[in-house]
């Protein structure tokens, strides 16, 4: 029987005719890769998440990121088939830049980070996936030392794992903003500030199995960093940091994409400085990463990354060479091996997200 190809989506900086979301297969088997052509035409849809209890996918409008105009959300009803992406609905996320989102549990919210409006949006979700009314948090404020941190950049969204908090890492003041959640929307408080080194550039922030710990990718900094959550004060405590690069590295530091394995034993992060794709292996008792390889990431500045529904394979996104390039997962031990020739075209591409779990 003929291995069945596995769909994914491709978000990309695009934007104008014949540009947005595009559509791709993987080979289960040999990691081959097909492009299948524009998906959903969409102005910088940098971001794309899915939902796969209820086929959906959702897209960021990436534009307004020096506060001229709102970014947008977009959705979609997901297909294994070559059509193109269906739309279901549209909203303003009523804040500039929407560059990264992630959904509640339930599937009935979705919050995004507005790079350029300086704060998050709820924005409800309908049973047939049309979007709802937009809310916002209390807005963010401060800065930081690089010339990218003049004021607030909220750069990613993270819901703890008791859906009361949403943690929002921001590249412009240093610190993550944790904002309290009511059955509603956000909460009546001024939101949390947990401060980072300054200059490190919170980018973005992902929970590992059982919820103690969160892992944070700095992008000025190109550092992880772990952090204990508490889940009875909506606090973090510092416990370890780790560098993507070597401390006489030349040029300027840059960190983007960051995937954690379903096992919860591999945290990736791709470098732009080095154009390479950092593994790292979690200690399975004390939860810290250690860095085991560096591997070019097969083009260069690699923005964007994901694993495969069954976590052979790291597709990677080079957004400046205009590639996406397949790798093999060990199944042992997490390290990458480029897939030869699996490579294809796509114009400025940024994200991926997968059809299927």
């Amino acid at each position: 029987m003929t291995a069945q190809a596995l769909h994914f989506y491709i978000g990309t900086q695009g934007d104008g005719p014949g540009l947005g979301v595009f559509h791709g297969t993987l080979h289960p088997e040999t990691g081959d890769m097909a492009l299948l052509g524009l998906a959903a035409q969409v102005r910088r849809p940098t971001w794309l998440e899915p939902d796969h209890a209820r086929g959906l996918l959702f897209a960021v409008s990436e534009i307004g990121n020096k506060g001229e105009c709102e970014g947008e959300v977009f959705s979609f009803a997901l297909g294994e088939s070559d059509a193109p992406l269906r739309q279901i609905g549209h909203q303003s996320a009523i804040g500039g830049g929407t560059t990264h989102l992630c959904i509640d549990p339930s599937g009935e919210v979705l919050f995004s980070a507005n790079f350029g409006g300086g704060q998050a949006s709820r924005i409800t979700i309908g049973t047939d996936g049309t979007l709802g009314p937009t809310t916002l948090s209390a807005p963010h404020s401060g800065s930081g030392p690089h010339l990218r941190q003049n004021k607030p950049h909220p750069h990613g969204v993270a819901l703890s794992p008791d859906r009361k908090f949403l943690l929002v890492p921001d590249m412009g003041n240093d610190r993550i903003m944790i904002h309290a959640l009511s059955p509603s929307g956000f909460a009546d408080t001024a939101p949390t500030e947990h401060p980072l080194p300054a200059g490190s550039g919170p980018r973005l922030a992902l929970f590992g199995p059982g919820g103690r710990y969160l892992y944070l990718l700095s992008e000025l900094s190109a550092e992880v960093f772990v952090l204990e959550w508490n889940s009875a004060t909506g606090t973090l405590r510092d416990v370890a940091r780790v560098a993507l690069d070597h401390p006489d590295a030349e040029g300027g530091a840059s960190a983007a994409a960051f995937v954690l394995s379903a096992d919860g034993r591999n945290l990736y992060a791709s470098n732009r400085r080095s154009h390479t794709i950092c593994t790292f292996a979690i200690d399975p008792q004390s939860r810290l990463p250690t860095l085991i390889q560096s591997i070019s990431c097969g083009g260069e500045r690699p923005w964007g990354a994901a694993l495969s529904p069954d976590q052979r394979w790291l597709l990677v996104a080079n957004q400046a060479s205009d590639t996406v390039c397949a790798f093999q997962r060990s199944p042992e031990y997490g390290t990458l091996e480029p897939v030869g020739g699996a490579t294809i075209s796509v114009p400025m591409p940024t994200h991926i997200a997968f059809a299927a779990a």
